[in-house]
């Protein structure tokens, strides 16, 4: 969707120039300028705490220092307030400890409201790897952080300008342990990784002539192809590239090349019969064996050739989200990418950029549960969402930060109310959706500006946080802290329901054309958010 986020980086560049400008105008050297939105729209559209920062630096407490700014500020209105920003503040005010505050007119925060250009492309291709379960069995509730986190980010950077790829790397060479225990389990000689549902599929397999590894192979990718399946329909996840590390790394003989790669770089040495990677040169907290004593590669040399592959292809930028159990291979992998000259990030990052998913564990009343159906004492992620539905599940996994362990409360996700902030935010969404629909019968009331409607402090409220939607989406862009969406979205939910509360859009046989048009860009405002959580935005509840 086009929105205006080119006016509203403008207007936060703007300002924080003329603080800058500020500072240096008594004599302060400028560093970093902070400009932030304040959780309360009473205390302004925008916010720095620069007074605070530099209050020490200064010697002059932080409230007189602020008084000084907003002096300097205010003189200068002959020349860059003049050349237009006066018409776009209408007010600078000093409150609390030394805080600045500035509020937009009526007129810049109606401009903002305007749909207007894209985000602008990039170009810079991405490619994200998330989830990428090992297809021993199918996805437990720890698997949904991942899926959750690496699809919205792949939604956020998209609509932030970035060529995104998203992928998924199927673990399912045969010269994996998991693949070969797999194996023997088909074939009746183990027991590892049996479920019913995993009996099931062994079943309508014939397995006849077959050795460990073949065997292994073919069960793994039934078991695979059923993984995909409710990825893509039951958790609307979807992925451009299904990596196979099989056929693109073993068959291929990638493997074998990155590993004389290796050798012919001297990044490798022998020692107790095995082979030994360098990393601990590079930054690594101690060389990994690449070959073993039995001359059968470890995991690492996939890894590596796969990550060779990912920048082989053109990605600029190489996002994977792990598990929590791969926390120790993040050193690893990113010495491997100064051993190689991997390219940084544009912030000048260790590539690859990792992102590790922490622990998920369910309650209710306060006490821990357990509810799987099918397999003992793993919890499985179609289970959960059967019970609760894909929109409460993604809404539940995604409003805490990944690196933080997080606990599904079932009690508060079966709430119908305001308890429950994503039925909150979707009944925001369809507050509004009654007023657009209860306006088209209804006649064009006598005309009210937007100016007078903003003099209604929730009216105000709403357009303000309207305003950040571009703001949210750039800082995830740059941050990857997708959280933030879930935040922004029960705000924004908070501010409609208070504006649905005191403003009346229609009244009698008429409408006001103001409040509509800003129920209606609320409206698609929390729309455009749910979707990117890839969360439903009903017209109806």
């Amino acid at each position: 969707m086009a929105w205006y986020a080119h006016f509203i980086k403008e207007m936060k560049e703007k300002i924080e120039a003329i603080v800058t400008e500020a500072l240096e105008a008594i004599g302060v050297e400028a560093g970093v300028v902070h400009i932030e939105r304040p959780a309360d729209s009473s205390h302004g559209d925008y916010s720095t705490n620069t007074a605070l920062v530099y209050g020490k630096k200064t010697g002059v407490s932080p409230r007189e220092l602020a008084g000084k700014l907003v002096e300097k500020i205010l003189e200068s209105a002959d020349s860059r307030l003049g050349r237009g920003l006066n018409l776009e503040i209408e007010k600078i005010e000093v409150a609390g400890a030394g805080f600045i505050n500035f509020f937009l007119t009526s007129s810049a925060l109606e401009s903002a409201l305007e749909k207007g250009p894209s985000f602008l492309k990039s170009g810079e291709k991405v490619n994200i790897e998330f989830i990428s379960t090992n297809p021993t069995g199918e996805l437990h509730i720890g698997h949904g952080r991942s899926a959750f986190f690496g699809d919205a980010l792949a939604r956020v950077l998209a609509l932030a300008g970035k060529d995104v790829t998203r992928e998924f790397y199927i673990n399912d060479s045969r010269e994996s342990n998991q693949i070969r225990e797999l194996g023997k389990t088909a074939l009746g000689k183990g027991e590892q990784y049996k479920t019913p549902e995993l009996e099931e599929k062994m079943r309508a397999i014939d397995f006849t002539g077959m050795d460990e590894e073949t065997a292994g192979v073919k069960l793994a990718h039934a078991v695979q192809e059923s993984n995909r399946k409710f990825i893509e329909k039951g958790l609307g996840a979807h992925f451009d590239v299904w990596f196979s590390e099989d056929k693109e790394l073993r068959a291929s003989g990638e493997n074998g090349k990155m590993l004389e790669r290796l050798k012919s770089q001297n990044l490798t040495y022998e020692k107790e019969g095995a082979l030994w990677l360098k990393t601990s040169e590079y930054g690594d907290a101690e060389d990994p064996v690449l070959v073993r004593s039995n001359g059968v590669p470890t995991y690492l040399v996939a890894d590596i050739a796969y990550h060779q592959n990912k920048f082989d292809r053109g990605f600029k930028t190489v996002i994977d989200v792990w598990g929590a159990d791969h926390h120790g291979h993040v050193k690893r992998m990113q010495a491997v990418g100064r051993m190689l000259g991997w390219p940084k990030t544009q912030n000048d990052a260790d590539q690859p950029v990792v992102f590790i998913a922490q622990l998920v564990s369910l309650k209710e009343d306060g006490v821990s549960k357990k509810m799987s159906k099918r397999a003992g004492n793993v919890i499985l992620l179609r289970d959960l969402v059967e019970e609760f539905g894909i929109d409460v599940v993604r809404w539940f996994f995604s409003d805490r930060a990944l690196n933080t362990q997080m606990t599904f409360d079932m009690a508060i996700a079966r709430e119908q109310s305001e308890k429950n902030p994503v039925f909150y935010t979707q009944y925001a969404h369809a507050r509004l959706a009654s007023i657009a629909e209860k306006c088209k019968g209804l006649k064009e009331g006598k005309e009210t500006n937007f100016a007078d409607l903003i003099k209604i402090p929730s009216a105000r409220a709403l357009a303000s946080k309207i305003t950040e939607f571009p703001e949210v989406v750039a800082e995830i862009s740059r941050d990857y802290n997708v959280h933030a969406l879930a935040g922004y979205a029960t705000s924004l939910a908070i501010e409609a329901n208070a504006f649905y509360r005191d403003v009346r859009v229609a009244d009698g046989g008429t409408f006001n054309s103001s409040a509509l048009a800003l129920a209606i860009r609320a409206k698609e405002t929390i729309a455009e958010t749910l979707s990117l959580l890839g969360i439903s935005a009903p017209e109806r509840m």
